[in-house]
């Protein structure tokens, strides 16, 4: 394992590695072609320094549309991460062919430390209750609500949590990652054990991690609501949008040439049967959620519902309901629709576009409580930040394989029917 040598900082925050491409099977590369990543990562950068002109004419508005630009690249981090331990704890043999981009992905967390820096400065744009009055008795902004709350929001803790979150899953990321790579030079038959073990105390600490880092960026934004489910609705979103986009980047690299004949059908359909449960699973967690604070009626609760369903916000709210859910579902059900790449590729691509509009949906609403509204800064900064992370993962996977090619379940994988 000492033939893989670990990358200097700070190009260790691009990737831990030094590249293993000279020792890996034809097949299993991607060419040598530099646009494949620097294309991505100019537009993404252009589009931020594009960004920066709409902070200077509207700092709130720059802020809140960072920050859903922001959680949606986290997202898929940590789907990603939820991808790659779930399949080593059940110890899947189909997925190894296609477990490479996911493990790639993962560590996108060191970039996304750097890019939260913008929501630093932002914070008390952001969050209401970093508004120092709300806890002075003798203002009349005092708020007693937030005031019982202050334990837990407040600055300093809110960036110990973070800095805890990150920690976290980064460590899990970089020995997820690490040990894959360092495998397709020296393949170590103790390897597939100690990524279960990682997985093993890595999924609670990594559940704990993500409902309270849901609750931190997201349910905080409107600090008087609160809903015991969010953390679930936050994951399954999270879940969703990673197989879509896994899905898509395998498609396109099937249809370009790379895994032309490694990554098959039978590969697409079970992602496909992903793609299509998780559809079902976020339905039932959103309903779930919304069920019960339309049961529970206690005003609290049903304020954060009430902003969504008017203003012209109930158009997203239908939007929702058939985009997220209706139309994925009946698209993904039949049997042939998921063994086919293109189809399912495509439907990649709509899970992205959806699940962003759904952290619109959550986020927006606090900044725009009048009417529903769409800035060019909401798009600017959401596919800036998508371009820097999609840009730097395509970095990572040329300079490996894009298999994990010495994985012992590797030809049963392949064999796959």
């Amino acid at each position: 394992m000492a033939e893989v040598k670990a990358n200097g900082f700070p190009g260790w925050l691009l990737d831990p590695l030094r590249p293993t491409r000279e020792k890996v099977e034809p097949r299993y590369r991607l060419p040598e072609d530099v646009r494949i990543w620097a294309v991505p990562l100019a537009i993404g950068v252009g589009l931020l320094i594009v960004s920066l002109v709409g902070w200077a004419i509207d700092a709130r508005q720059f802020y809140f549309s960072y920050l859903v630009g922001w959680t949606f690249c986290l997202t898929l981090a940590l789907g990603s991460l939820f991808f790659v331990m779930i399949q080593h704890l059940t110890r899947a043999q189909w997925v190894v062919a296609v477990r490479r981009l996911p493990e790639a992905l993962v560590w996108t967390f060191p970039v996304l430390i750097v890019l939260f820096i913008p929501i630093l400065f932002g914070l008390h744009d952001l969050y209401h209750w970093t508004h120092h009055e709300l806890y002075d008795p003798s203002s009349p902004e005092y708020d007693p609500i937030l005031a019982g709350k202050h334990a837990y929001l407040n600055v300093p803790f809110f960036l110990v949590r973070i800095a805890f979150y990150f920690f976290i899953w980064t460590l899990l990321a970089y020995k997820l990652y690490t040990l894959s790579v360092r495998q397709d030079v020296d393949p170590d038959p103790s390897i597939p054990a100690q990524q279960r073990k990682v997985s093993a105390w890595g999924m609670p600490l990594y559940g704990v991690t993500v409902a309270f880092a849901s609750y931190d960026f997201l349910m905080s934004l409107d600090p008087h609501w609160y809903s015991t489910i969010f953390g679930v609705y936050f994951f399954a979103g999270s879940f969703f949008v990673a197989l879509g986009f896994i899905t898509t980047c395998y498609a396109v690299l099937v249809r370009r040439g790379p895994l032309q004949g490694i990554v098959r059908a039978p590969h697409f359909q079970d992602l496909g049967k992903l793609m299509f449960g998780f559809t079902a699973f976020w339905a039932y967690i959103a309903f779930s959620q919304y069920m019960l604070i339309w049961y529970g009626n206690l005003p609290e609760e049903t304020l954060w519902y009430r902003h969504r369903l008017e203003h012209g916000w109930e158009v997203l709210s239908q939007v929702l309901i058939w985009g997220h859910f209706v139309l994925p579902f009946l698209i993904l059900l039949p049997w042939a629709a998921k063994r086919t790449p293109v189809l399912v590729g495509t439907m990649g691509i709509w899970f992205a576009i959806i699940h962003w509009i759904d952290l619109f949906w959550v986020a927006m609403p606090v900044l725009h409580t009048e009417h529903m509204t769409f800035h060019w800064l909401d798009v600017t900064c959401w596919l800036g930040l998508f371009g820097v992370v999609v840009g730097l993962f395509f970095y990572r996977i040329s300079r490996h394989s894009l298999v994990p090619q010495n994985d012992p379940y590797l030809a049963r994988s392949l064999a796959l029917h």
